[in-house]
């Protein structure tokens, strides 16, 4: 896919490029308004990204001329300027989507795969030929559930030809989607990596070549044989451990900080100078325009490299700036203060790893180990920093506890491993009570924090024990730490309680009173009041779970329901339906269409919450791809 990034800012072109190369985009990046114009009228692009303050010609202007042109390639704002009146200023001039700095650049990337289907007319992530898969949101490709290893540019050609079946291409037409305005390869080149794709897939098990050669004319995809499994349940292989793709990013986040640390430093003086003058007197106006300028970048991009309270004091200073403060005293000293403390939170000589490395960790899921054997703590945390999980130690109970009960305390474990030692239990009777205790107290904490326990016991009366305190997972030993920490990972992923929820109700009152009611849980919330726009907001969400009123003005719930479990993709997402009814008749219908749960109104956030991760529980398929059950096989509490 083909992205022309039209920005006039270099710090963000640079970071943008490094991200979406990773996500085998091909970027043009330019910097004024007419270069933009030009490059979109000489070259095909999939999606057009836009800034809207650009020199020579704005962003709105540009995005208008396009619109008056008939160019209907998807347009994304990508700006600072983020009041309402702005988004509405800004779709109304014909923009597809519109995302505010700063921006994360996880959400960036799902807005773009949600342009993109939009523009093939496809709301499903998961392009297929056959038993082939290439899922857009993951950039895996698999075969019969077997992950296929592909090169950047094997994977881009495929998704052309997946996105556009039965199109023929020429290898002209190949370089104008797959290569950037500045590489010229030569048509060797594209012949060699069409070659090496189909090598590909021939050594993967596809029975036929499915890329046809029409000679004279290009390529195209063959329509997919008859005889196939349209759905496969098996997931496919990560490529590559999150640690890895955490490390990338941030090495490569780190290089662009450190790139333009002068620049920044060049930025701040320049801001410094103005104020200067404007306590003076003797501020041209282009000078206070350049401050603006170059606030107003900072306030965008600082939030990129982790430097969230920097990119808030950054547009402060932008809209003092934009005020009359040179009569004012109090502003005046106001936005020196400000920019003093821009310096500070900077703080250009310091180690900038460590501060980007900070932002990339606060999505890292933590694993509390209570243990006193620094061996076996020592095992577990190598292993589990090798899969992108954070860990903490605490050596014994109270610790734990203490952590737990610490009301200050941020930032609780999303899962904990204990030890429970039944042999020793007779002659230690208290420290048994002891460490069921804590199951309990882990289990009943708001959210719950699910409980890992490594026992060296297999009988059903201490397995009970266990499922009794609020245990969730039970390991008998002995157990690896490479086991250990792969369950770890399939619990975290279960238990995750960042999970993406989108709801469905007209009630204006409830949909307002829900993000308070689910906050202790951390749940991402995405509500809709409209049921008319549901299906072009569902693809933008990709939500875990779905909530849905069953009576609505327009489309029901309970249509909704249905549409859903007829598509081969959706069919699986969990489903819950708030009612204010309680006649039996109206759930056994709900349950009928395939709903997983019914809560009824007025709605208590403790019971809603558990309902959803209940909900979400039964949905996990943790796929162990054992033929028995095995010695480590976790039993579930419920």
């Amino acid at each position: 896919m083909r992205i022309l990034l039209v920005d006039d800012d270099e710090t963000l072109i640079d970071v943008l490029r490094i991200n979406l190369a990773e996500q085998s985009y091909v970027i043009d990046a330019v910097t004024d308004g007419e270069q933009g114009w030009i490059y979109a009228s000489t070259y095909t692009y999939n999606l057009i990204i836009l800034d809207w303050s650009l020199p020579k010609l704005d962003g709105i202007s540009l995005c208008q001329r396009f619109r008056e042109h008939g160019y209907r390639t998807p347009i994304l704002l990508l700006t600072a300027h983020n009041h309402s009146q702005d988004k509405i200023k800004g779709l109304d001039a014909g923009a597809d989507d519109y995302l505010g700095k700063p921006f994360d650049l996880e959400e960036l990337a799902a807005r773009i795969r949600a342009l993109l289907r939009r523009s093939h007319s496809n709301s499903n992530p998961v392009l297929s030929w056959g038993d082939l898969q290439l899922n857009t949101s993951t950039g895996e490709v698999t075969y019969q559930g077997k992950l296929i290893l592909l090169t950047a540019k094997e994977y881009s050609l495929l998704e052309l030809f997946l996105h556009r079946t039965q199109e023929v291409f020429s290898i002209e037409d190949i370089i104008d989607n797959l290569w950037s305005s500045v590489e010229y390869p030569a048509q060797a080149t594209v012949r060699s990596h069409l070659r090496r794709l189909r090598n590909q897939l021939k050594l993967a098990g596809l029975p036929e070549d499915p890329i046809e050669t029409v000679r004279g004319r290009g390529y195209y995809l063959k329509p997919p044989p008859h005889n196939y499994n349209s759905i496969q349940t098996s997931p496919p292989i990560s490529l590559e451990s999150k640690e890895n793709k955490h490390l990338r990013h941030l090495t490569a986040l780190t290089a662009a900080w450190q790139k333009y640390q002068q620049k920044n430093k060049q930025q701040l003086a320049t801001i410094k100078s103005a104020l200067k003058n404007l306590r003076n007197g003797n501020l041209s106006s282009s000078n206070r325009q350049a401050a603006i300028l170059i606030a107003h970048s900072l306030a965008g991009n600082l939030g990129l490299f982790g430097f969230d309270n920097g990119s808030q004091l950054a547009r402060q200073l932008e809209q003092l700036l934009q005020t009359d403060i040179s009569s004012q005293n109090e502003q005046l000293l106001a936005s020196e203060n400000i920019l003093n403390a821009l310096y500070q939170e900077l703080n250009i000589e310091d180690n900038s790893y460590r501060k980007i490395s900070s932002q990339l960790k606060k999505n890292y899921p933590l694993l509390l180990i209570v243990d006193d054997d620094t061996r076996f703590t020592e095992q577990l945390t190598q292993e589990a920093t090798s899969q992108g999980i954070q860990t903490a130690i605490a050596p014994n109970l109270e610790l734990a506890r203490t952590w737990l009960n610490n009301e200050h305390n941020s930032d609780f474990p999303n899962a904990v491993i204990l030890k429970v030692c039944f042999t020793k239990s007779l002659s230690q009777p208290t420290l048994l009570l002891e460490r069921l205790s804590l199951i309990a107290e882990f289990k009943l904490h708001i959210p719950s924090i699910p409980v890992i326990v490594i026992a060296d016991s297999d009988r059903l009366e201490d397995r009970l024990k266990v499922a009794r305190h609020g245990g969730y997972f039970y390991l008998k030993q002995p157990v690896t730490s490479t086991q250990i920490i792969a369950f770890s990972q399939q619990v975290l992923d279960q238990f995750s309680h960042d999970k993406k929820i989108m709801v469905i109700d007209d009630d204006i009152e409830l949909l307002q009173t829900l993000p308070s009611l689910l906050k202790p849980w951390n749940f991402q919330l995405t509500t809709l009041k409209d049921s008319r726009q549901f299906w072009e907001v569902l693809p933008a969400v990709d939500p875990n779970l779905l909530i849905l009123d069953i009576e609505m003005p327009y489309i029901s719930g309970i249509e909704l329901c249905k549409v859903l479990r007829n598509h081969p993709y959706w069919r699986k997402l969990p489903i819950l339906f708030l009612s204010v009814h309680t006649d039996v008749a109206i759930r056994e219908q709900v349950f009928n269409i395939g709903a997983d749960d019914l809560v009824n109104k007025p709605v208590v956030g403790k019971q809603l919450a558990l309902r959803i991760l209940n909900c979400l529980e039964r949905r996990c398929d943790f796929n162990h791809n054992l033929s028995k059950p095995s010695p480590y096989t976790a039993v579930v509490h419920f």
